[in-house]
């Protein structure tokens, strides 16, 4: 009899540990990112990347065109800075009919004529 118990207790125990084995597995604590590096919540944030276009558009391009690669981030306008970049002059303020800061495409479209006439 006293075999038995013996047996009947290692299985028990043996059970304890194999459940308490699982139920370490499945703790949160032991999925959870090695905190001495700090928590996902403190790791500081990326600054937005800002894509530059890859290349400028040139005078033999249309105004669709030249405006997709000036409107790099895709915001549906322009704003000074945009076509600054480009070699010679754009006059931003006779194209900004509506003097709201940016250029849309009807009025890129109006300065993109004038640029590629020489501003004439």
């Amino acid at each position: 009899m006293k075999t038995r118990n013996l047996q009947k207790n290692a299985i028990v125990a043996a059970m304890a540990l194999m459940l308490g084995g699982i139920a370490c597995a499945q703790s949160p604590s032991l999925t959870l990112p090695n905190n001495s590096a700090g928590t996902p919540d403190g790791i500081p944030r990326a600054a937005p990347i800002v894509t530059e276009p890859q290349t400028m558009p040139s005078t033999t391009e249309g105004s669709l065109t030249a405006f997709d690669k000036l409107d790099a981030t895709h915001r549906g306008y322009l704003t000074r800075s945009d076509t600054a970049r480009l070699s010679g002059s754009v006059d931003f303020d006779a194209a900004d009919r509506n003097r709201d800061g940016r250029l849309d495409i009807d009025e890129f479209q109006r300065a993109w004529a004038d640029y590629r006439s020489g501003g004439q």
